[in-house]
């Protein structure tokens, strides 16, 4: 078990006194650190990865079929990648409101307007059906992404206020899991329904049917979200999340207030730049590998579809693994070095593969990249928390996020550029780089984990240290 200097310990305890008073309690009250774990967790969560699931399916339903988009439609290749890239630019452009309700409204209406959001959208697309209306499709488009926004800080919240400590990087995996098994079904049915036919009116249908089961499912799970999800359980699961609402109860500040003080935080600063440089390469894989791979395999959609499908679901995997192996071990920066690493290597062999047209080593080369490139995607969330601890997750992970969506529509916009003027290669080369600059500032940061270290203090001392740690807080804050 990693030991932690008193500095360390005292700024965990001392952020925001949160074991003083709350509601006129002393925090000597035992009740206030009760705890129990809900069986419905696993019904919360299983709602949240459904829906979340049908939203980032429609990410990429038309960068997987460019090469048919833009024959239907009669838009450049560009105009394809942007329906990829709304979700990146809408996340930054609506991140405050959106942080703004889920910290005051709660999970519960944050995901219903979320899904309603959606849901609309989604029925919106069904009249995109011509080849006149891009528009139309580009505004269901944007409905979608805009829910892209409360979707991506969720996880770890919903992780925190439901999960046990124990379980909070597995409840992570599994909430992020969502996200994926969206775009890898996305990949692996939209080739299969849109195919590339002559006849504009014979893709048109495809793309009709598409629409329309998309709809009716997003509406179902709209109807189930609006019965069966809940807050916050009566009752924290954790010491941790006890601690935390603590903190909030006793402490009145305004929203900006942690936002200044997540800025201030050398080690989140930097994952926000590492963690955005990993996400922006997998955006652009995802965005653009369609075109990466037909220009060296002709006709090959359903191809590129099956690629992104076996990448997602070996990512499904790692960030289940990874999830799971940080729970028990809780060697966060070990694993995230590592992974990085191992993604960077996988981005290596996967360009190489493709260079070569070796289409087996294509496939096997995806799968060992998704493994370690998806995978990180979750770990990023965990290495948040436990960099910011007892801030809310849902502003740390909104902050988090606006810097993968940043980086990912910067370099989708420039290798978008660079495969129209020079071809694949500097693509596959420019990738590479970013990864390797992700490592190396992974690498540089601390093994912070602020989260643990409360676990571990509140579990030592127990409650009746309280009153005691809030003098140590006293005696400090006036040095």
């Amino acid at each position: 078990m990693r030991m932690t200097d008193e500095k360390d310990q005292s700024q965990v305890l001392c952020a925001n006194n949160p074991v003083k008073v709350a509601n006129g309690n002393d925090a000597n009250d035992g009740s206030l650190l009760e705890t129990k774990v809900y069986k419905k967790r696993w019904l919360i969560l299983c709602l949240f990865i459904l829906y979340t699931g049908m939203s980032t399916f429609q990410w990429a339903q038309y960068c997987i079929i460019t090469n048919i988009v833009t024959r239907y439609y009669g838009v450049s290749s560009l105009a394809v990648d942007w329906t990829s890239m709304a979700f990146m630019a809408y996340y930054v452009i609506f991140i405050i409101p959106a942080t703004y309700m889920v910290d005051r409204w709660g999970l519960r209406w944050s995901n219903i307007i979320a899904c309603g959001i959606t849901c609309l959208g989604s029925w919106i697309k069904v009249l995109s059906v011509s080849p006149d209306r891009f528009y139309v499709t580009f505004i269901g488009q944007s409905l979608v992404a805009i829910v892209q926004t409360v979707v991506l800080m969720i996880p770890g919240r919903l992780a925190a206020q439901w999960f046990d400590s124990n379980q909070v990087s597995t409840a992570t995996s599994f909430s992020v899991l969502g996200n994926q098994m969206g775009v890898a079904l996305s990949f692996l049915v939209t080739p299969i329904i849109v195919k590339n036919h002559k006849n504009l009116d014979d893709i048109g249908a495809g793309l009709s049917y598409l629409f329309w089961s998309v709809a009716i499912i997003v509406t179902v799970l709209f109807l189930l979200i609006i019965i069966l999800f809940e807050d916050d359980p009566k009752i924290p699961p954790s010491k941790t999340r006890a601690l935390q609402k603590l903190n909030v109860m006793g402490v009145e500040e305004s929203f900006l207030e942690p936002i200044k003080r997540l800025f201030k935080n050398k080690s989140y600063l930097l994952l926000c730049n590492s963690y955005g440089l990993g996400i922006g390469v997998l955006n652009v894989v995802g965005t653009l590998l369609n075109q990466i791979y037909l220009a060296h395999f002709e006709n090959g959609e359903e191809d590129a579809g099956r690629i992104g499908l076996a990448m997602l679901l070996a990512g499904m995997l790692g960030s289940v693994c990874f999830g799971v192996f940080v729970d028990r071990t809780h060697m966060y920066k070990q694993t995230t070095v590592s992974v990085y690493f191992l993604a960077l290597c996988g981005q290596i062999l996967f360009s190489a593969s493709i260079y070569l047209e070796i289409k087996w080593m294509v496939y096997l080369s995806a799968i060992f990249l998704g493994f370690f490139m998806v995978g990180y995607y979750a770990l990023g969330y965990e290495m948040c928390a436990e960099y910011t601890y007892p801030e809310q997750e849902g502003i740390t992970g909104g902050i988090l996020n606006v810097s993968n969506n940043l980086y990912g529509m910067v370099l989708v916009l420039i290798m978008g550029r660079l495969m129209e003027e020079y071809g694949d290669v500097p693509v596959h080369v420019g990738l590479c780089i970013t990864l390797l600059v992700g490592a190396i500032s992974t690498a540089l940061t601390k093994d912070v984990q602020r989260r643990q270290d409360a676990k571990r203090t509140a579990h030592y001392t127990g409650v009746d240290q309280s009153d005691r740690t809030s003098e140590q807080c006293d005696e400090r804050e006036k040095v």
